[in-house]
């Protein structure tokens, strides 16, 4: 595909971003090589910011809405379910070579799940004319093409898989259930979420239904709209299923047991002395539990929480999902806490 043709999926993307304040340019370049259509609360979105942060990378930044909502003239749709940018996820859709996503289970790796055709991050590339989509990959593209002033992922073969490793046990951490799911036991997001939650399902299907008959024409595209639905129908049927959202937790709580386990062994990538891409998503990770009020999975990990507070301290983590996450989401009082105490290391 062309740049001019990119640019104009681009551009009809970017026409769907109803306040032109959250359409900016990061970095001092002009033109830069790189697009970015992401939304400040979305923890796949805070990994690839945190990524270029780190990399110096200047870019073109569209933050999108990402939840529909009820307006004076009915449902107003998420801006990424507009079609020029669902056109976008498309294209990249062609190079991953997956099925759409079929069903629900709470996480939203690529290579578990399926694509999903309709969420952010999406990266362009117009120096290489091609179009980046899931955060792991995207992740993973931006260390391949830029390696100063860090090298996120190291090219020793040892070294590389140990990061890997972490890289893939995280992108597989069921976050979709922990920040939708009503959790029976101990729920403790902030009450202005579980409101919001209570309804977001509806609200998503029904624009997504509504976007399905807007573009009836369109083969393409109602495949894309119908995965989506089944997705979040799944999500709406599990997210009062007790079994199922303690499930969800209990995969994390082992998950934190095998970090502090990690943690304790020899690896420069483990101990903070090398910062890896592992880091950056555990990092990203460690803020939404936090904000979710659930520190305490690892308060008697103290090899997790030298490595949580490391990790914060550090600027690309602290901007991109600490501030980020204040600056979008109901306030939480678990993540308040840290952040006024978060000492930020120096760059």
């Amino acid at each position: 595909m062309t740049n001019d043709q990119l640019m104009n999926l681009a551009a009809g993307a970017r026409a769907a971003i109803a306040d032109p304040a959250r359409m900016t340019l990061v970095g001092s370049d002009a033109n830069p090589r790189f697009e970015l259509f992401h939304a400040a609360s979305s923890l796949c979105s805070q990994k690839v910011r945190t990524v270029l942060f780190e990399k110096r990378l200047p870019y073109r930044s569209n933050d999108m809405m990402i939840l529909s909502s009820m307006g004076p003239d009915g449902i107003v749709p998420a801006e990424h379910y507009h079609p020029p940018y669902v056109r976008l996820r498309l294209i990249a859709a062609q190079e991953i070579g997956r099925e759409f996503v079929s069903g629900y289970s709470g996480r939203t790796s690529v290579e578990g799940e399926g694509f999903d055709p309709c969420v952010v991050p999406l990266l362009v590339d117009y120096e290489a004319g091609r179009v980046i989509a899931d955060s792991r990959r995207i992740c993973l593209y931006l260390d391949a093409v830029s390696s100063d002033p860090v090298q996120l992922v190291p090219a020793d073969a040892d070294a590389r898989a140990q990061v890997m490793q972490q890289v893939d046990i995280v992108d597989r951490i069921p976050n979709g259930s922990l920040l939708y799911g009503f959790h029976p036991d101990a729920d403790l997001r902030p009450e202005a979420l579980k409101t919001v939650m209570e309804s977001v399902y509806d609200y998503k299907i029904a624009a997504l239904e509504a976007m399905t008959d807007a573009n009836a024409e369109n083969a393409e595209l109602i495949s894309a709209y119908r995965a989506k639905i089944a997705k979040e129908r799944g999500g709406k049927s599990v997210r009062h299923d007790a079994a199922f959202q303690r499930a969800a937790r209990h995969h994390v709580a082992a998950l934190l047991a095998d970090l502090d386990r990690a943690l304790g062994t020899a690896s420069p990538y483990l101990r903070g002395e090398s910062f890896s891409l592992g880091d950056v998503l555990w990092g990203v990770n460690l803020v939404r539990l936090t904000y979710l009020g659930l520190a305490s999975m690892w308060e008697d990990r103290p090899n997790v929480v030298r490595y949580a507070s490391a990790l914060l301290a550090r600027p690309s983590l602290h901007k991109e999902a600490i501030q980020a996450t204040m600056n979008s989401m109901p306030p939480s009082r678990y993540l308040d806490a840290i952040a006024g105490t978060t000492e930020v290391a120096s760059v």
